[in-house]
């Protein structure tokens, strides 16, 4: 967990008569926020940012290993969404309705770089709850900026946010991707996530950082994705968590076999069909130790390489087996045997 000193006491910001209550923020944004759902899971929430194209803008967390996508609009039934693009290293993927849908609201961007410590901000989403996903509605939660702008590193399993706004707003599990609102009830941030350990601190990528990259990701340009998705860290302190709770007996059990063996890496957790990953023959369940001969052991560390990569490099990359079978040829290997690929990036 890194940590962001703040500066000084935080005042509020004295409100502007055209202020928006949170309240009628709200009712503006709320139709224009989705609930993202795989199955008959939930995962996350979107921002439908170009109402005309059907666009939908989330976390690259929030769809990563998804193969079968929805969204839910306010009350209606779930409808089928596409992947165009994401890009794992800034934690941002772009989702498209799969046919139109008639009086869709969006969201209007604003500008990031005009918030203040102290300004209210109103973070809307669809927090996870038990039970029938179809009865859940999205929730609005306040509070006021922290930071305006903070770079957030040194994760073990979440990419560095170069651009973030740290803010008091609660976001629970379920509201990633979300929007993060200005009084003006303009979309000033991606809600992505909190650090374990901290309490009342939560982030934002901001929305000056993230507009300039969505054409990309709408136009179908995936960046900094081979195809592995799910990274954790062996040597993140929360490694378990990043896993479903009927699992993390087996993981911890998995990540102390692995430290038992002095292996350190990234422990995948699925891989994209068609993929560059795939095609190398990498699968779910296994770890990389090493990017073009270089140790990984973090996931800003693999972001780190991919970023300096370009398409149709050819990347070579270096794991352990945690599980034991036999190559195609016959040849028998266990769990902790090293294995190569070479990953050859799409163009």
């Amino acid at each position: 967990m890194s940590a962001i000193a703040l500066s000084g006491g935080l005042t509020t910001t004295e409100a502007r008569a055209d202020d928006l209550s949170p309240k009628e923020i709200f009712e503006e944004v709320a139709p224009a926020t989705v609930q993202v759902v795989a199955g008959k899971q939930a995962y996350g929430t979107g921002i439908i940012y170009d109402a005309d194209q059907g666009l939908i803008l989330t976390n690259d967390h929030v769809v990563a290993g998804q193969t079968s996508l929805q969204v839910r609009i306010e009350d209606g039934a779930p409808v089928p969404v596409r992947l165009l693009a994401s890009d794992p290293c800034e934690d941002l993927a772009v989702i498209k309705l799969a046919t139109p849908q008639d009086d869709l609201k969006q969201v209007e961007f604003g500008d990031s770089g005009d918030l203040q410590q102290g300004d209210e901000v109103t973070a809307i989403g669809y927090p996870i709850a038990a039970g029938d996903i179809s009865h859940e509605k999205p929730v609005l939660t306040s509070g006021v900026v922290q930071s305006p702008d903070v770079a957030l590193s040194d994760q073990f399993s979440s990419p560095d946010l170069p651009s973030a706004v740290q803010h008091s707003a609660t976001l629970n599990q379920g509201n990633s991707g979300g929007p993060l609102l200005n009084s003006d009830a303009k979309l000033v941030g991606i809600n992505t996530y909190s650090l374990s350990g901290t309490e009342g601190q939560y982030y934002s990528i901001t929305s000056d950082h993230a507009q300039p990259l969505l054409q990309g990701l709408a136009d179908g340009k995936s960046k900094n994705n081979p195809g592995w998705q799910g990274l954790v860290a062996l040597s993140d302190p929360d490694f378990a968590a990043n896993f479903a709770d009927e699992d993390q007996a087996a993981v911890l059990a998995l990540q102390k076999r692995l430290a038992a063996k002095n292996i350190d890496g990234l422990y995948v957790s699925t891989v994209d069909s068609n993929s560059p990953a795939a095609e190398a023959g990498i699968y779910d369940g296994v770890v990389i130790t090493h990017l073009k001969n270089t140790p990984v052991s973090t996931v800003p560390q693999m972001c780190d390489i991919l970023r300096s990569s370009v398409p149709g490099e050819k990347l070579s990359v270096d794991g352990a087996f945690t599980d034991s079978g036999k190559y195609d040829d016959g040849t028998p290997y266990a769990f902790g045997d090293a294995w190569t690929a070479d990953v050859t990036l799409k163009q």
